[in-house]
């Protein structure tokens, strides 16, 4: 494609791309949205509070006061911003991970906004660091409660179902008013191979994730704005909606030609701070919107960008995107079901188990029959015969199965050839020892011949001496 045939934003992503200015152009972005943002209209002063404070996850992230949400009651503060792209036809709330002691204020920013979505892109542990507190049940699969309460908002969130995917995790959870009993369904999109301060595995991935929460309509103008989170609720977050809101611009614009990718970031910059943290998040960006409007303006919509599937579903119900067919390869490893959230969090879904360790040598288990022992020359000699039958294996269709049952089966069959070699080799001492019963006694020791050659020599001297 001709650079006269392409877009704007297509020629800046090829352009930085070509001159590696992704660093230059973030920093030149982040500056140009700081001059903007300057004056009393961007003061953080509720945020500043010293009642307030201990509210914020982290103290260089507080919410503009003239674009944080309230909440009613006594303390209206939340570490929260609405965030308005007119040109999208678009509202989000971006919000910090909760704490433990923010987690009822957070539920009740949920129902107050009527939000019909909480779309969360981090893990609860990343790194070894706690990043967001376990706010939602996670229910009796991971012998947990099934619901949970917060008595100073007096809502009761209980989880009604679940389905994994391969790159998120969708559940459907209850929230009960106590005093009146209203209750509202809310979906929880959790996105759990975003990486902190990273980027998303592929455009695919990511655009499959934003595809399924579109088709619930949970970002549609006739319900409340979706929650959306991350740790701190600008960086993973801020690159969610950038791409969301460009892509709806060309569906509705029937052009790329429509974005400007940058000055977009820095008009949702006016609402919350810091949005997008790096210019690897950046240039994702330009990578998702630049993929999905081609796929959206060649007919198909984001729907054939699907490369997931789900691997567990309990109960849901509801609009969701329907399942591709199910595939007998390239499946993840299943999480135990024993473990807690907290736990499964720090496991990457790639992460596969080591095959077992072999047993040492010379151990003693490792008695070969008949008495015999597995030493160093048997090793060794298995080991040869293991390379020269595995040499030349390792099939496409193998390298795509799960690569756990593919370390089992391997570890199976090299057990299954172990002993197989094992028995060959009590074979060949059993066959050495009828040899050498067969052989032929030896009735003439070094003895016998050593007293005959001394009679010889007797002999030798007397006839000498008789002759002569």
């Amino acid at each position: 494609m001709t650079s006269q045939s392409q877009s704007q934003t297509e020629i800046e992503f090829s352009k930085f791309d070509s001159n590696n200015e992704w660093n230059e152009v973030f920093q030149r972005l982040r500056n140009e949205s700081s001059l903007t943002n300057m004056g009393e209209d961007f003061s953080t002063s509720q945020a500043r509070d010293p009642e307030n404070r201990r509210k914020n996850r982290y103290r260089d992230v507080s919410p503009y006061d003239h674009s944080r949400v309230f909440l009613l009651g006594e303390n209206d503060y939340i570490n929260a911003s609405l965030i308005q792209v007119p040109e999208a036809n678009r509202k989000y709330i971006l919000t910090q991970g909760p704490l433990d002691h923010t987690m009822c204020d957070f539920w009740q920013m949920t129902w107050e906004q009527e939000s019909r979505a909480v779309i969360m892109l981090n893990r609860v542990i990343e790194k070894g660091t706690l990043k967001c507190s376990q706010y939602w049940p996670l229910g009796a699969e991971h012998h947990h409660e099934e619901e949970m309460y917060f008595p100073e908002c007096g809502l009761r969130v209980t989880l009604t179902g679940d389905q994994d995917f391969k790159h998120f995790t969708l559940r459907t959870l209850e929230i009960e008013k106590m005093e009146t009993g209203a209750k509202r369904e809310v979906l929880h999109f959790h996105y759990t191979t975003w990486p902190d301060f990273g980027v998303p595995s592929s455009p695919n991935a990511f655009l499959h994730f934003l595809h399924a929460v579109r088709q619930t309509g949970s970002l549609d103008p006739d319900v409340g704005p979706a929650i959306i989170h991350c740790s701190a609720g600008i960086g993973r977050s801020g690159t969610f909606c950038l791409v969301d809101s460009c892509l709806l611009m060309v569906e509705e614009k029937s052009t790329l030609d429509c974005v400007n990718v940058k000055d977009a970031l820095i008009k949702m910059r006016y609402y919350r701070m810091g949005l997008i943290q790096t210019a690897d998040q950046l240039r994702f960006s330009y990578q998702a919107i630049i993929h999905g409007s081609h796929t959206i303006l060649s007919g198909h919509g984001l729907s054939v960008l699907e490369d997931t599937f789900s691997v567990n579903s309990n109960n849901v119900e509801g609009n969701l995107p329907p399942p591709p067919p199910e595939r007998v390869s390239s499946l993840p490893p299943a999480k135990p079901a024993h473990l807690p959230e907290e736990v499964l969090d720090l496991l990457d879904p790639s992460d596969t188990q080591p095959p077992p360790l072999p047993p040492k040598k010379n151990s003693p288990d490792e008695i070969l029959p008949g008495g015999e022992k597995w030493g160093e020359e048997e090793e060794e000699e298995f080991d040869k015969l293991i390379d020269r039958e595995e040499e030349g294996e390792g099939t496409e269709e193998e390298e795509e199965n799960d690569p756990v049952k593919l370390a089992e089966e391997r570890h199976r069959l090299r057990e299954q050839r172990k002993q197989e070699t094992m028995e060959r080799i009590r074979q060949m001492k059993e066959k050495q020892k009828k040899s050498e019963r067969c052989r032929p006694k030896v009735f003439f020791g070094p003895k016998l011949y050593f007293g005959l050659a001394i009679l010889v020599g007797v002999a030798g001297v007397v006839i000498y001496k008789y002759f002569w």
